[in-house]
């Protein structure tokens, strides 16, 4: 390679470079940059190639590697691009026009083509800020709208920015890896008084800046609002030359007048900047001496040819339909300026064969790759163990005096690999990234690096090697990583409680009414925030933020709307009553279980062998901290004497599978068989092709019994299990028949069993007394049933989403023909599969012949909850054995389907869809390493109700996973978790409303624990709420929090942080001070009063008020305040500077303390708590 590279640097010649593997292609890049000490720009056929080759340079190499995508959105679609591609775009370009150090550049054959604005106004449109300088504040936020950035509510992704007094909160494109991430700016007046990134999931502030350069987050940029005629005339002569039709010009011209950016609008870029003439490409940006390398010369060639004749196919069908559309040539490069922009810099092609019709000299690079490596491995892994066949290679390599480097995907599988491989007796060394060869020099010593690289190859004439234990291994883990009590733990998501006017809430002591807003009212002198509940006949309450905890959504187990209570009648405290008798019988029921559950005795499973950590091994993602801990439960519970009877909880996707394949593993694993109880046909299909792809490999027969068997595979399946031949069996209540006989059953996994009806339920129960029984919902569990359930049935609850998916790509358009094709195409270009949602069953045939006629090649499916059960079913499996590509169907598929191989949603009237439908359709993909879109569709942009425009904006801000918004249960989610406590309940829920009863249900099981366990009576203070009645105005003014969504949602925190502790009070006011500013005086009153509850409540103070120059605190009856310590307060004699008669305590268990008026109302109360708690004050 050393000849190569000094034939590059002195001739100056073009070559043609054949025979590179692996990531020789980055090896090459990387060391072709140090030798010319000049930029290289790489173009690769295809945008997914861009993630790969940049990690391997990363492995070889510290230079700055710049990637610029393309923005995968076809040409002349009404579709904006997502904003993260333009923000990687635009930082790209800005680092180029503004950084002349060696960098290679990565980029793909569509993003090439397209012309992009112009460098100087680009540079024009940054903004620098920096910590302690005076910015104009009004004038930066002018001028970050008018640079593309979205005014939102919450900042999550790139382009949002968020007022909230004098916080900025911004997230603009990336310009340092290591400091990615949104910043708040905080100001003083104009003076920025710190820089801070956050984190936009828990929006917590991680670290201080000194400066940061706010680039634009669109290319749509518009001159000033007075220096739009010349724009206008633009569009003007444009509709003129193109004969664009009278009405589209107009409203076009409007738009560019009102400097209102709109879907598409990328198409139309030339008019912005002056036509054609006005933009630069790619080319422009690069610095003077960039040399360019094409990979894959002629996949390249042919991907440009296939995008340009895309965009003139779109081009004519834009034209012939009349919408306004400019030639390619003004927004896309011509086939001679994109081939004299290549001609002038090209340092080397690197083609995988020689090109016959070629006129470059070649040059042949003897390189190895590893293929048949890692099939030797996979094929003797059974006989010879994992890493033999490799051991046998090095060992030849060393003879050779070889040198040998293997890429590790992190120090943890390094440490393990070096200790497997030192049984071979070979030596190993852990070394730093990047690779330097000098390092890497030592004969017979295989060289660690903890950093992965795609694949490995061999360089023949320097006697090289470097391996990649992803390619070898297959992405197996070789260890499972084990997080230790000092990982940080991950930030928690900032949830949004969705509450709107009107909707059914209930109180825990007036009952069912209706949610009017949070109002702001003067109460004895002073001002504070209430929450207004309408109950029936027009009474209102006036809820103070204190107890807004009492307050919940009303979540009933059906669609009807409840009958609302009148304010002080009786029928409330009757159904509650009903309700809490109840629920006594049911937390008795589930005690007893509890009880019979800690006798018996179950079997005792061995601790986890070689095969179950081969699995292990195999599963070729980190799990996350919940999945880890679930996993971890699941075999602790199997190695006990008493049977497993576990809960595990989960989003659909969070890796409950895995969870279940670990534990079914160990039990075969010690010659047991084990089977998966599912409630559809569908499920049953889908769970067998997972455990089968799970343990493939490995020495375990599977089997999947359901109605799609014929009778004889059925009576072949019921004879391999009865005889022992059948390790693991995924079925439908079919496995609940009387035929059915198991060898030896040693664990039934049940997979949504709210899902089954109550006989089904009944033979399960019978199950459960004989062996270990392992349970999955996808049903988000409140976490008052959390509580209520721990000790009868253990629960695992995953809330971490996993990290290897990729976040959906969501994109929202107008219902257009060319939109729905160019998606279709996209995803069947590689060999993926569609969901269309129509959700009317009255036009559905109808839309699935129009997605015909658009794409011919497909084979359509239609799915609705109307047809038959079995017709159904044979729809959905034949779509998960992939003999349907694109799935038309109602929002039917929203709970359960999962398919890695569907990657597009099509959402048709997504207008008309609640936000949690959509967001629970969205979830059908990205469900695999791939990247997934969706596509919104709208009848139009413009008449959107403010009510879908907000619901969508969430949306597009929430396509993070784990986004962390609270979406509201859908009925069958809520009816499931009704049911895990038995169907006698549902009447019960529906009377007090969901949230009540599970708290019912929490309250009274720990009620008779504690009695069970002490034998008597608990004291109560737990449960007990102090009221406080102060003359102090303590609310969060809504200049402080102008949003009322977020306002509410950190009233019911601070009101559950009166029940919860000091730290957690501590914390959540660190998090206000760090998002909105310094408290104002309003809200530290409200802090302290939320600290004083805590400290009541300890002390038994069911009440403080303050009446005129005293304060009165009621006692509960039996205070376990010490006498001695009243008796001392009531003693105090007054002293001169206070001549305020003493304290006394009244019959009625209250406690009367003088106040002066000079006196500090939170101090004189803060001394009496002292004496009470037996401190000095």
């Amino acid at each position: 390679m050393q000849s190569i590279l000094a034939r590059l640097r002195d001739t100056g010649q073009p070559l043609d470079i054949l025979g590179l593997h692996g990531a020789s292609t980055a090896f090459l890049l990387s060391r072709a940059v140090e030798a010319l000490q000049r930029p290289l720009c790489c173009i690769v056929p295809a945008d997914d190639q861009l993630e790969v080759l940049a990690r391997d340079i990363a492995f070889f190499s510290r230079v700055q590697v710049l990637t610029y995508p393309s923005y995968e959105i076809p040409p002349y679609t009404p579709l904006s691009p997502d904003p993260a591609t333009v923000c990687a775009r635009l930082a790209t370009l800005h680092r180029l026009h503004d950084n002349q150090a060696p960098a290679i550049v990565l980029t793909s054959a569509e993003a090439v083509l397209r012309r992009v604005l112009p460098a100087v106004e680009l540079d024009r449109r940054c903004e620098l800020v920096l910590a302690g300088e005076e910015t104009d504040r009004d004038a930066l936020i002018a001028s970050l709208v008018a640079s593309g950035y979205q005014i939102v509510e919450m900042v999550r992704q790139e382009g949002d920015l968020a007022l909230r007094g004098g916080i900025i909160d911004v997230y603009p494109p990336v310009l340092d890896e290591e400091l990615a991430g949104p910043l708040r700016l905080d100001f003083f007046g104009d003076l920025v008084e710190s820089i801070r990134l956050f984190d936009p999931l828990s929006q917590r502030s991680r670290q201080q800046l000194t400066e940061a350069v706010l680039l634009p987050a669109s290319e749509l940029l518009f001159p000033p609002a007075d220096g739009r005629a010349a724009l206008c005339a633009a569009v003007d002569a444009a509709a003129e030359v193109h004969h664009w039709p009278g009405r589209e010009a107009l409203a076009l011209r409007e738009q560019f007048a009102g400097g209102q950016r709109f879907p598409g609008m990328e198409f139309l870029l030339p008019l912005l900047y002056g036509g054609r003439a006005g933009l630069s490409s790619l080319f422009d940006y690069l610095p003077p001496r960039t040399g360019l390398v094409i990979a894959e010369p002629h996949r390249v060639e042919q991907r440009m040819q296939l995008v340009r004749e895309r965009i003139a196919a779109n081009h004519a069908e834009a034209v012939g339909r009349s919408v306004p559309a400019l030639p390619p040539d003004d927004l896309f490069l011509g086939v001679e300026e994109c081939e004299q922009a290549i001609g002038s810099r090209l340092v080397a092609r690197l083609p995988h064969l020689p090109d016959p019709d070629g006129s470059l000299p070649v040059y042949t690079v003897p390189t190895g790759d590893h293929s048949l490596l890692a099939q030797e491995i996979d094929l003797q892994r059974k006989k010879r163990g994992l890493l033999a066949p490799l051991a046998d290679r090095i060992r030849t390599w060393q003879e050779e005096r070889g040198t040998i480097v293997l890429a590790c995907r992190s120090v943890r599988q390094a440490d393990h690999l070096r200790e497997m491989l030192a049984h071979y007796q070979l030596q190993s060394t852990l070394l730093e990234t990047p690779f330097a060869a000098e390092r890497a020099s030592g004969p017979g010593v295989v060289h660690c690096y903890p950093q992965p690289l795609s694949r490995g190859f061999d360089l023949v004439d320097e006697r090289l090697h470097l391996l990649s234990a992803a390619e070898l291994f297959g992405d197996k883990r070789l260890q499972a990583r084990r997080r230790g009590r000092g990982v940080r733990p991950e930030g928690q998501p900032v949830a949004i409680d969705q509450l709107a006017t009107g909707d059914v809430v209930v109180h825990r002591d007036h009952g069912i009414g209706v949610f009017q807003g949070l109002v702001n009212m003067e109460f004895s002198g002073q001002h504070g925030d209430f929450m207004q509940i309408e109950f029936r006949g027009g009474d209102k309450l006036y809820v103070p933020m204190d107890r807004l905890h009492w307050v919940s959504r009303y979540q009933g187990l059906t669609d009807q709307e409840p009958r609302l209570d009148s304010l002080g009648s009786q029928r409330w405290q009757t159904a509650k009553k009903k309700v809490t008798d109840a629920v006594w019988k049911i937390a008795q029921e589930l005690l007893d279980i509890y009880a019979q559950r800690a006798l018996r005795q179950g079997h005792r499973f061995s601790p986890a062998g070689d095969l179950y950590r081969e699995l292990e091994e195999s599963f070729p993602y980190d799990e996350t901290s919940g999945q880890a801990k679930a996993i971890d439960e699941v075999l602790d519970d199997l190695t006990r004497e008493q049977p497993m009877d576990r809960l595990v909880c989960g989003d659909v996707g969070y890796g409950k599978t895995e969870v279940a394949a670990r534990g079914a593993f160990k039990v075969i694993e010690d010659g047991w068989q084990v089977a998966v109880l599912v409630p559809t046909t569908v499920l049953a299909e889908q769970h067998a092709a997972t455990f089968r792809e799970r343990f493939a490999g490995f020495p375990v027969e599977i089997a999947c019994l359901n109605r799609f068997r014929t009778a004889r595979e059925q009576r072949e399946i019921v004879a391999g299990l009865a005889s022992g031949t059948i390790d693991l069996v995924v079925g439908t209540h079919r496995l609940l028949s009387k035929d059915i006989r198991f060898n030896r059953l040693g664990l039934l996994i049940v997979d949504e069993e709210h899902r089954f009806g109550v006989a089904h339920k009944e033979k399960i129960k019978k199950l459960k007394a004989t062996v270990d029984v392992l349970t999955l919902t996808a049903t988000p569990i409140p976490r008052t049933l959390q509580m209520s359930l721990l000790g009868i049935r253990d629960l695992s609850v995953i809330s971490t989403p996993p990290h290897q998916r990729r976040s959906v790509k969501t994109f929202l358009a107008r219902f257009d023909q060319l939109v729905i094709r160019e998606a279709i195409q996209r995803e069947m270009e590689r060999g993926g599969q569609l969901f269309f949602v129509h959700n009317r069953v009255q036009s559905i045939h109808r839309v699935a012949e129009t997605i015909g006629t658009l794409a011919p090649q497909a084979r359509i499916g239609v799915a609705h909850g109307q047809m038959p059960g079995p017709q159904l079913e044979d729809i959905m499996v034949r779509f998960i054995n992939h003999e349907i590509d694109i799935l038309v169907c109602t929002t039917i598929i929203e709970s359960g389907l999962d398919i890695a191989n569907a990657n597009t949603i099509i959402i048709n009237r997504a207008d008309n869809l609640g936000l949690a439908d959509i967001y629970q359709l969205r979830g059908r993909v990205g469900r695999s390493s791939r990247q997934a879109y969706a596509y919104l569709l709208v009848p139009s942009l413009d008449h959107l109700t403010a009510d879908a425009q907000q619901r969508l904006r969430a949306l597009m801000d929430c396509s993070e996973l784990g986004g962390g918004f609270k979406l509201a249960m859908n009925d069958l989610q809520i009816r499931g978790g009704g049911n895990l406590l038995g169907v006698s309940q549902s009447g019960h829920i529906a009377a007090v409303g969901y949230d009540l009863y599970l708290e019912l249900l929490q309250s009274t099981v720990a009620d008779l624990k504690s009695k069970a366990a002490a034998g008597g009576p608990k004291d109560g203070l737990a449960d007990l709420d102090p009221e406080i009645k102060l003359q102090v105005a303590a609310f969060l003014p809504d200049s402080y929090i102008p949003d009322t969504s977020l306002r509410y949602h950190a009233y019911r925190r601070l009101a559950a942080a009166g029940t919860g502790s000091a730290a957690d009070l501590a914390d959540l006011e660190d998090e206000l001070v760090d998002r909105y500013g310094l408290l104002p005086p309003e809200a530290q009153a409200l802090f302290a009063l939320i600290g004083l509850k805590q400290e009541l409540r300890a002390l038994g103070i069911t009440k403080l008020e303050q009446a005129p120059g005293s304060l009165v605190f009621s006692f509960v009856d039996r205070t376990p305040v010490d006498p001695q310590r009243l008796l001392a307060l009531v003693q105090e004699k007054p002293t001169r500077k206070q001549a305020a008669p003493p304290a006394r305590l009244t019959p009625d268990q209250r406690l009367i303390v003088p106040l002066a008026a000079t006196d500090d109302l939170f101090a004189r109360i803060h001394c009496v708590l002292r004496t009470l708690q037996g401190e000095t004050p």
